[in-house]
Parts: structure tokens; sequence; C-alpha cells
């Protein structure tokens, strides 16, 4: 097995132009692009963005346990990885995900959820005989899935009160590095 290494070092001196730059930094890329070589990164990436974020279109009350909250006003999915009509997140690609949830309830709202992958939970956020006109609570998952993976927002332990709607419950992820 052959393994080659090619590092260039690029100085620009007080009398370099940006033309004489971009000269010898093309001469180095035509190098590399000659014996197989292409960069992975540069000034702008070509790897697909996977992101998404929906909120819920009408207020939710009552909500039995164990259901997956369908979030179907969707502003943004990036990678069409977000699925509306059953509220699951299916990544299109491996990578590590960060996920955000946000409800409002309002007062004497008992809410539980949890986000769950692949049909077990990673986290969950609860508010209990909330006092408060109003009060939103939030969480958040970090998380490595390989594609295929399912990542969904359920309620547990008892029937949800209520979640206002109006762009105040929502959830959203996006992919932040590349396995």
């Amino acid at each position: 097995m052959l393994f080659v290494v090619l590092q260039t070092n690029f100085f620009v001196s007080e009398t370099s132009s940006p033309s004489e730059f971009i000269k010898d930094f093309k001469g180095y890329m035509s190098a590399c692009a000659e014996i197989g070589l292409k960069p992975k990164k540069g000034c702008s990436s070509t790897t697909p963005v996977i992101a998404f974020h929906a909120a819920i279109k009408s207020d939710l009350r009552n909500v039995p346990v164990n259901t997956i909250i369908k979030f179907d006003d969707v502003l943004l999915n990036k990678g069409n990885g977000f699925n509306p009509k059953t509220g699951v997140f299916t990544a299109p690609e491996d990578g590590v995900y960060f996920f955000q949830w946000t409800f409002i309830s309002t007062r004497k709202s008992t809410v539980y959820v949890e986000a769950v992958v692949d049909g077990v939970r990673k986290a969950s956020t609860s508010v209990n005989d909330q006092q408060s006109i109003h009060i939103s609570t939030s969480g958040h998952l970090l998380y490595e899935l390989k594609k295929g993976n399912k990542v969904w927002i359920r309620t547990l332990h008892v029937t949800a009160g209520y979640m206002h709607a109006n762009k105040y419950t929502y959830f959203s992820g996006y992919r932040i590095n590349y396995i």
C-alpha cells in the first residue's frame, strides 16, 4: 500500500499581489488534481445541508400518553428528512445531529415529552401542574445517527394537558458534522 502525503504552505509576502496568490493557488490545485487528490473542504461545502424546523398548526389538548407529536407546519426541510404527516425525522445520512423542541403550556397543565431515537427515550422535558398563565419549556438532544435512524417527540407518563400553536411549539434539528 502506498500513501502519499502532500502538504502545501502558502506564504504571502508584502509584495505578493492577489492575482499572484491566485495563480500560485491554482497551480497547487492543478498539481493535486493531476495526481488524483481532491480537497475535501474548501471555501464552500459541497456536502448537502440537512436541517428542519416545524411547528404545530393547531393547539393540542389532552394528548394521550405515547403519542408522537405531528409538527405539521414545516418552515424548513433541507434534505427531506422530516415527515410532517408522521412527526418523524429519518436521518438521510450518517452524522452527529442536534435536535431541539419547545412547547408552551398553560395554567394547571401538565406536559411530559421525550425525544426518541428508534423507539428508545434519549431525553425528556416536562412541566407539572403549571401555576403561571403560560410557560415555555425546551429540551435538546445531541446524538450520533446512522442513515435511516428515526427521531421523534412524543408524550409520556400522563395525558399532556395543553400545547400552544402559533409557532410556540416546535421541533427542529440539523446535522452538525459528517462521519
